[in-house]
């Protein structure tokens, strides 16, 4: 995977020649070594593997280069394995997928353990059930070659369509349906947008599954023919998994596949799966969020209610918790199955009226508030006892770091997918640290997801 791991503001530097052992896997995949006082990310090496390398590129701000293996001057390490995926090292997903399972646990425990300093304990991640087909959700960038229809991933840094059927980290049937779509888009002449000129139709697709139920959303330009996307329709109505399918109007220029806010065309079927989490049935469409790996998703949510009924003297009944960051409400929900009177607050006003229908189907003690976790909401949260987040990689802004301060719960339980956010906000907060347990929701990646408990 030649070039997979440049950054995008590396510069080119005279090739020049180093040996290089690697002692980690940084996130795109390269293993990691020094050279000369220089840290070296090389392209296909992994720690223990040592090798030639020939220098591609270098940071004009620190010293560190990235370059690609000219000879390699070891045995393979006894932890690589043959990547699963027929597109690995060229669509920028999975980059870790050479390296065997148990090895990629242990490389996460790390990251999270350095991202913290070394000063806590961390608990060795855990595993996923699946370590392949356990996405439920599949995104595919529409290209062509040539006289076809090419779905799947820009190659990394660049807007290069890299086809991505085969993909085996979707779940199976995702991957079938994709086939289907890529035939019946054919079929009804839909002409692949290109971005750097505007023109074309249909930009994405987007397969969501449940229980083997299938939906579909077609991202389309403005002005796409509703006789091509009906042709469509017809021929996906045949596929026996497939419940839904709708067209979503994308003229956006930011990258947003799905745009917030975006209404939904039902071509046929319906424009929504029915996901259950922490035991509730909620309608989900094709633009909120849901975990991608839904076995490992539930046992986080159990988790989090778990710490939060030991550190409350093993009972939640008659107490009162937040849940920020709520989305589809995963962690709300089983708090309040434990019996504990919830708050839930969400942006995302889609997602947050999907939970408030299912709370009030299901009689349980949890209300909403559609608002940003920035907002002073302190009148409105009163004094729980418990706090759970779950911020975007970005960690929390000091806006939400100081709602948290400031409603002083007993308990505050951080779920973070970034390890260095996580680290940065839990300094500022200067909260005693109790329990850090990670969780690998993404086999494969670099990406594990961490739930911190701590208290004042």
């Amino acid at each position: 995977m030649p070039g997979a791991c440049l950054p995008s503001y590396a510069r080119c530097v005279n090739t020049n020649r180093c040996q290089v052992t690697a002692t980690s896997l940084d996130e795109a995949g390269c293993g990691v070594g020094t050279s000369d006082g220089r840290i070296v990310h090389v392209a296909d090496l992994l720690p223990g593997e040592r090798a030639e390398v020939a220098l591609d590129h270098a940071s004009p701000h620190r010293a560190e280069a990235w370059g690609r293996i000219v000879r390699r001057l070891s045995p393979p390490s006894g932890d690589r394995t043959a990547p699963a995926c027929p597109a690995f090292g060229r669509c920028g997903g999975c980059v870790w997928q050479h390296l065997k399972y148990p090895a990629q646990l242990v490389a996460k425990r790390a990251r999270v353990s350095e991202a913290l300093g070394g000063s806590v304990a961390v608990a060795a991640v855990r595993p996923s059930p699946q370590e392949l087909g356990y996405r439920n959700k599949g995104k595919y960038v529409v290209g062509a070659a040539g006289e076809h229809i090419i779905m799947g991933a820009y190659a990394p840094r660049s807007h290069h369509v890299i086809d991505t059927l085969g993909c085996q980290v979707v779940a199976p049937i995702i991957d079938e349906v994709a086939t289907w779509v890529r035939g019946a888009a054919e079929r009804a002449q839909l002409v692949p947008y290109v971005e750097a000129t505007r023109t074309g139709e249909l930009r994405y697709v987007v397969i969501r599954e449940a229980a083997e139920d299938v939906m579909i959303a077609l991202v389309v330009a403005p002005g796409t023919p509703r006789s091509k996307l009906e042709s469509v329709a017809n021929a996906l109505a045949k596929h026996p998994a497939v419940r839904g399918l709708v067209a979503i109007t994308n003229d956006r220029r930011d990258g947003a596949i799905v745009p917030s806010g975006s209404s939904a065309q039902v071509l046929f079927g319906h424009g929504h799966l029915v996901e259950e989490l922490a035991g509730v049935r909620l309608a989900v469409g094709a633009s909120e969020f849901v975990q991608v790996n839904r076995g490992q998703a539930a046992a986080m949510y159990t988790r989090v209610a778990e710490l939060a009924i030991e550190a409350c003297g093993g009972s939640l009944r008659g107490k009162r918790a937040v849940d920020l960051y709520a989305g589809l409400g995963g962690f709300g929900l089983s708090l309040a199955r434990a019996g504990a009177e919830v708050i839930a607050v969400e942006i995302d006003r889609d997602a947050i009226a999907q939970l408030r229908r299912a709370a009030e189907r299901a009689s349980l003690p949890l209300t909403t508030i559609a608002a940003d976790a920035t907002h002073d909401l302190r009148a409105q949260l009163g004094a729980p006892d418990v706090v759970v987040v779950n911020p975007p990689r970005k960690g929390l802004s000091e806006t939400a770091r100081r709602l948290v301060a400031d409603l002083a719960p007993q308990v505050l339980i951080y779920v973070s997918c970034g390890p260095e956010s996580l680290a940065r906000d839990i300094a500022a907060l200067g909260w005693r640290v109790d329990v850090v347990e990670p969780f690998d929701l993404m086999p494969g990646t670099a990406q594990v997801e961490t739930i911190v408990r701590l208290s004042k």
